[in-house]
């Protein structure tokens, strides 16, 4: 059977072992292990920690090694060791994602072990079976709610004088910048493979630019911290830091708001696949993914299954409404994405 073709009977086979709707047996302490995953710094490393690592562990009986590590850094690092990966699961944005794929790092996908799998929606697994699409994220612009009383209206306002020394970036390494950067390109002229009008808009934002945090988390704690007051940011980054009692807010530019998917991946030649798909299964529950969707990460579900909440309602109605939101035609930035993360790394100096 392909597993773009999951039928009904398949997943009643899996389902034979199941007891809840985690779908998995819990494993006994004799089996018991630990797996070695990645997420990202930040609020997401707080998500995983407090909601899907614990629904593992009741599922499996097993531990989670949990890595904070961007998508980019992630694939360098199993591309690497494959023969001997650091990880058994790994999350990755669209791009990273695409981009992994030539160098035959991920594992198929055991279906009749992932029973959750049948209530997510078939775009949002790979047809390669090689991974699941297990979440959605918004961008926009983030700013300190007291130090600026008059809300940023669209992404030329970070360019005014009077947030000279006061705007954060994070590195173009992170799908955050580099989505953003595409974003700023398209809207003055350019495209994901012409990227020349992004670096001059950057350029013309330097004398703003306070800081360029090494990833989304940092770029958050540099909020938390006062040492930056405008910023493109994650919502589920912004919501964490609400959580907290930082006065943020995010804001939709008037050319809408930006949208990314990031999926999870078998690492090839995990000694623990079972452990990663029930890691993964786990991850796409009905249950983890209405947790992950409530405030403060405000994380949209993939699951048919997972409640919308009126944190992501906010922003959009429902699933169908963020996808529609800009987004990066991947296939076309990855062929240049290392030039300009170089060209970024080079340019982009506060």
């Amino acid at each position: 059977m392909s597993f773009s073709h999951l039928n009904r009977r398949g997943f009643l086979h899996a389902g034979a072992a199941t007891a809840a709707s985690l779908s998995l047996p819990t494993l006994s302490m004799a089996q018991a292990k630990s797996i070695s995953a990645t997420t990202y710094p930040g609020a997401w490393e707080s998500a995983h920690r407090q909601i899907l690592m614990p629904a593992f562990a009741k599922a499996t009986g097993a531990s989670t090694n949990l890595v904070s590590s961007l998508a980019v850094d992630t694939v360098s690092k199993v591309v690497a060791s494959k023969a001997n990966p650091p990880f058994d699961v790994i999350i990755l944005d669209e791009g990273p994602y695409l981009n992994a794929l030539q160098h035959d790092i991920f594992e198929k996908i055991p279906v009749y072990k992932m029973p959750n799998l049948k209530d997510i929606p078939r775009k949002f697994v790979d047809p390669r079976g090689l991974g699941v699409f297990v979440s959605g994220q918004i961008i926009g612009i983030a700013y300190n709610t007291e130090k600026i009383k008059n809300p940023p209206r669209n992404w030329n306002d970070l360019l005014k004088p009077e947030f000279k020394g006061r705007v954060g970036l994070a590195g173009m390494g992170s799908t955050l910048m580099s989505a953003w950067m595409v974003e700023i390109a398209r809207l003055n002229g350019g495209s994901e493979e012409n990227m020349e009008p992004a670096f001059q808009f950057i350029k013309r934002l330097l004398p703003n630019v306070s800081a360029v945090a090494s990833n989304p988390g940092s770029l958050a704690t540099l909020f938390q911290q006062g040492q930056i007051d405008i910023s493109v940011h994650y919502n589920n980054n912004v919501g964490d830091l609400q959580s907290k009692g930082v006065p943020v807010a995010l804001v939709k530019p008037d050319t809408g708001w930006i949208h990314i998917k990031s999926s999870m991946h078998i690492v090839k030649n995990s000694k623990n696949v079972d452990l990663a798909a029930a890691y993964i299964n786990a991850a796409i529950s009905p249950e983890v993914q209405t947790q992950m969707a409530e405030v403060p990460y405000i994380v949209a579900p993939t699951s048919a299954k997972a409640k919308f909440s009126k944190g992501l309602s906010v922003y959009a109605a429902d699933t169908q409404a963020i996808e529609a939101m800009n987004g990066v035609d991947w296939a076309k930035l990855n062929p240049r994405r290392a030039e300009y993360i170089d060209r970024f790394n080079r340019e982009v100096k506060v």
